[in-house]
């Protein structure tokens, strides 16, 4: 089984945003993270990088408003 943890890039910090994603969905100006047990938490940003092999992780910004 392969979960990934979605962090946000905020320029000089990154802060973690869930853990035990196993699924991302992507709707109008951000993603949909799906985590293990089902639960569900929506994020505006676009996908910066995506590490499947160190450290299973997911690194999402911030859209300009």
């Amino acid at each position: 089984m392969c979960l990934s943890t979605v962090y946000m890039n905020s320029g000089d910090e990154q802060s973690e945003i869930m853990k035990d994603v196993a699924q991302i969905e992507a709707e109008g100006q951000g993603f949909w993270l799906i985590n293990l047990f089902g639960e569900k938490k929506f994020i505006k940003g676009d996908i910066q990088t995506v590490d499947l092999v160190d450290g299973h992780l997911v690194m999402l910004s911030r859209n300009p408003d």
